[in-house]
């Protein structure tokens, strides 16, 4: 036992020194031990140990400001290791493949074709992992209901998936390690940390794309729930009378504003958008009345939902990314939406941000893969 102990204490040791090195390079050995706490010999001891591992690297000598000796320099070696995040989408797959330091080395798409979604899953990881040899694991972004610990989808209505196992499924064919996640929560814990670097214990992120998703993060950490279905904001009914969602309730925000619904709408009006990229929302809300006022009515819908996470989770930031955020009054109406319906002390104390940034969810996905490792 205290030899199993003492282990997994080298290898937290290793862990928290990597990522400070990483967050902060470059930097000295004084100054890793004085942050993370921890003694000068086990920095040394660690530090040493990743140098013959190529892991890290010196790069150079800090002159003291007053007496005392030159600090030697510490940086990862970013050729070190690779990483590679895919997100699934129903008609493409993008993928991102990153370096030791969180570098991109590569990002791209492929279109699902012939092939079935899970085929070319398999394909993109296969043909990915023998150009990229270096490759640590690979990171997979689902639309859904995932068992992250398991590797398992339970559902994604985007993807006409039901109990996949894609984890033991692409372990198989694939010799680096495997891990699955809810795309959602993954950009939610890596891409959105930028939130977190403030002081804040806790923020509900919101995704409007061809789905609804949400993830509630609090004090730096996804919160799953029982059933992985924490923060399944997307399947709120907020209209007693709406239309029937894929997942049988009426009235389901993910089925009045998602971009799928955002299409069926447009299809309406004879418009003819075939994916989100041939979407100029802004152009279109301009040029047509009738758009313009929809996605107005988008945002009532959303601060409707808005309520139910504020009363229930009370976040102290709740951050929405949407592509209907350039529309005025989509931003105007979900906050007054939700301002109408909310415990005035409890509206003031949340602060609602409509984001201007991306997300993405296969950076997110890979850059786990190391961090977590």
């Amino acid at each position: 036992m205290p030899a199993k102990g003492t282990s997994v204490l080298r290898e937290i040791n290793q862990k928290n020194i990597l990522d400070y090195i990483r967050a902060h390079e470059p930097c000295s050995r004084k100054e890793i031990a004085h942050a993370l706490n921890v003694s000068k010999n086990t920095v040394s001891l660690v530090v040493e140990q990743l140098l013959n591992q190529n892991m890290i690297a010196e790069s150079g000598i800090k002159e003291p400001v007053g007496a005392g000796r030159p600090r030697v320099l510490l940086q990862l070696r970013p050729d070190a290791l690779q990483t590679i995040g895919l997100m699934v989408q129903r008609d493409n797959i993008s993928y991102i493949v990153l370096d030791f330091q969180l570098n991109e080395l590569e990002e791209g798409s492929v279109a699902i074709d012939r092939h079935s979604i899970l085929d070319e899953v398999i394909n993109l990881s296969k043909n990915l992992t023998c150009r990229f040899p270096k490759a640590k694991g690979i990171g997979i972004a689902i639309p859904g209901i995932v068992d992250q610990t398991r590797g398992y989808v339970y559902q994604s209505a985007n993807l006409n998936w039901r109990n996949v196992e894609v984890k033991q499924i692409l372990s198989s064919v694939v010799t680096v390690p495997v891990e699955v996640y809810n795309n959602v929560k993954i950009a939610a814990a890596r891409g959105a940390e930028t939130v977190l670097q403030k002081p804040k214990s806790s923020f509900f992120y919101i995704r409007i794309s061809e789905g609804i998703g949400g993830a509630y993060v609090a004090d730096h950490h996804v919160m799953n729930g029982n059933s992985w279905t924490a923060g399944e904001i997307g399947h709120l009914s907020v209209a007693s009378q709406g239309p029937i969602c894929k997942c049988g309730q009426q009235g389901c925000l993910e089925k009045i504003i998602s971009m799928g619904a955002f299409r069926e709408f447009l299809q309406s009006l004879t418009y003819r958008p075939s994916n989100n990229e041939d979407l100029d929302i802004a152009k279109l809300a301009q040029q047509d009345h009738r758009v313009h006022r929809k996605i107005g009515e988008y945002g009532e819908y959303l601060g409707r939902a808005l309520v139910q996470v504020i009363h229930l989770l009370n976040p102290q930031e709740i951050m929405i990314e949407a592509p209907y955020n350039q529309i005025h009054e989509f931003q105007e109406k979900t906050i007054s939406s939700a301002k109408q319906r909310t415990l005035s002390d409890a509206f003031v104390q949340t602060k609602i941000v409509f984001s201007k940034e991306f997300y993405s969810p296969a950076k997110g996905a890979a850059a786990s893969i190391l961090l977590n490792a």
